[in-house]
């Protein structure tokens, strides 16, 4: 075998100065390549927090909305107007460390004939209203929390009971990061 110094810092046998610098070289195309995809990987960098909804009935007539709260979607042109099952609804925070701002745009999950994104408010007469909305922004830097008495997820028309307990899956849909699913946990308020 033969042997070589390299500028005072010991003797190294030459196949072994060409593993080091081969893993080198290696890790040098990885970071490159990594640095590539940043503005995908931020991207797809959104968190989903505690998701879960509340306990629901799938036959008619049962609703599980607030005291106080008034479903006005059909006066507004929402798609559940005349839908059989009961509803739920799905809360949970999302937070963005990215540094552009995303959309959360649509949901979908097999619990519920309809899905909405919807924000609930208070009229002039102190009745809590809900309404459908065209999506909700997460800011860069920040968050969007899904709760009740504000933007939530509304599922309308349950196609079987959720009970405490119970755990569904549901699709977000986001302007930038795309789709990504999660799974929900059913419970009490």
């Amino acid at each position: 075998m033969e042997w070589m110094v390299t500028n005072g810092m010991g003797w190294w046998p030459r196949a072994r100065r060409v593993a080091v610098l081969a893993l080198v070289a290696v890790l040098a195309l990885a970071a490159l390549t990594a640095c590539g995809g940043s503005e995908e990987a931020e991207a797809s960098g959104l968190r989903l927090d505690d998701p879960w909804a509340r306990p629901g009935m799938a036959s008619p007539g049962q609703s599980t909305m607030s005291h106080g709260e008034t479903d006005k979607g059909s006066d507004h042109g929402s798609a559940h107007a005349g839908q059989s099952g009961g509803t739920s609804a799905i809360f949970l925070t999302i937070s963005n460390p990215g540094k552009e701002d995303d959309r959360l745009v649509a949901v979908t999950t097999d619990v519920a004939e309809v899905v909405e994104i919807h924000r609930s408010s208070i009229d002039a007469s102190g009745v809590m209203r809900m309404e459908p909305i065209d999506g909700v922004t997460i800011p860069a830097g920040g968050k969007a929390e899904l709760k009740p008495g504000a933007e939530h997820i509304m599922l309308i028309g349950l196609t079987r009971d959720l009970e405490v307990g119970d755990r569904f899956s549901a699709t977000l849909q986001f302007e930038r990061a795309g789709e990504m699913t999660i799974e929900v946990e059913v419970r009490e308020p």
